[in-house]
């Protein structure tokens, strides 16, 4: 195939994404289905995977609904258990489908992995959301986050971050405790962070991990080696190796808590996948000169539609806005 020859594929997938969030989603009307029609001859290839893909969510939507009718006949105590399995056996029934493609990576990322839904706590797009896992672990998670506690013989021994971004605050224990001071225990990717009392920021993106100490002071083991952060250190790794620590300003990695997005000299590439992160559909950059300019902003997370509007004027590019909130940008 030629590059015309694969652009034009992807784009037609990131199409067939857009069409089956909008007829899944809202109310189409006869034009939309005519454009449907028409969109569908124009890629039969790419219509034949959405049927396909849309066939799969109506199974998977009818053994979601036995599950809820289930749950709804347990006892109030076996609920929790009930729930748990039931997601479990989601998880599994998906892919023995074979929806990996749509289970393990989602297209566009324009919904939740099995794996993310399958999660004790998950916050949605454009969700925070605060959880206390015991009387001196609390943790903030931000937009897109997944936590799976991590248990052995029923005990709660620590909680893996399986994407997304949360703030953990590991607090001094309560007046009078003689029992000795327990670590909390976070796992991301192939790093373990554990803290006595100490505040701390993790970020899990893709295959990459950030650690930012807050305050206090935390540890952070890898199978590339041993680190120790104290506040206002930050260190990132993925599964191959560990970076050297960096001094930051954490005012700009705790922005998110205040309802802020902060960019210091970030291209423009970096700066819409963040943006993406907090708001519904995709926006898809397709000029790569574009992509390349350097942006230094802070935008309002809750009026990110207008800082969308806003660096495309400033840059000189155009939204090309199709079905499902895609919008691509040229």
């Amino acid at each position: 195939m030629t590059k015309a020859d694969v652009e034009s594929a992807k784009l037609a997938r990131e199409e067939a994404c857009a069409w089956l969030l909008h007829l899944r989603s809202d109310r189409p009307d006869e034009t939309d289905s005519e454009a449907f029609r028409q969109w569908s001859d124009d890629n039969p290839a790419a219509a034949n995977l959405l049927r396909d893909t849309w066939g799969t969510l109506r199974v998977a939507a009818a053994e979601i609904a036995l599950e809820e009718q289930a749950k709804e006949l347990a006892s109030a105590r076996a609920k929790p258990r009930t729930l748990r399995t039931g997601r479990r056996a989601f998880v599994g029934f998906a892919l023995a489908a074979g929806v990996s493609w749509l289970a393990v990576r989602p297209p566009l990322g324009l919904w939740p992995s099995l794996a993310d839904l399958a999660s004790d706590y998950r916050t949605g797009t454009g969700e925070q959301r605060r959880v206390v896992l015991s009387e001196r672990v609390a943790v903030e998670m931000n937009t897109q986050t997944s936590l799976e506690l991590l248990k052995k013989q029923d005990m709660v021994h620590g909680v893996e971050l399986l994407a997304g971004e949360a703030e953990f605050d590991a607090m001094a224990p309560g007046a009078g405790r003689t029992k000795p001071l327990m670590p909390v225990s976070v796992v991301a990717g192939s790093g373990r962070i554990g803290a006595g009392v100490a505040r701390f920021n993790v970020r899990r993106t893709a295959d990459a991990v950030c650690v930012t100490c807050l305050a206090g002071t935390v540890t952070l083991d890898h199978p590339d080696g041993r680190l120790t952060l104290q506040a206002g250190d930050q260190a990132t790794y993925d599964d191959r190796s560990m970076r050297p620590v960096a001094r930051i300003n954490t005012d700009n990695v705790t922005a998110w808590r205040r309802g802020l997005l902060v960019f210091n000299n970030v291209p423009l590439s970096e700066v819409v996948d963040e943006i993406n992160r907090y708001r519904p559909g995709k926006i898809i950059i397709r000029n790569a000169a574009l992509g390349a300019n350097r942006v230094q902003a802070q935008f309002p997370i809750a009026r990110l539609d207008d800082a969308v509007n806003m660096l495309c004027r400033l840059y000189d590019g155009h939204i090309t806005r199709l079905p499902g909130r895609i919008e691509l940008m040229t």
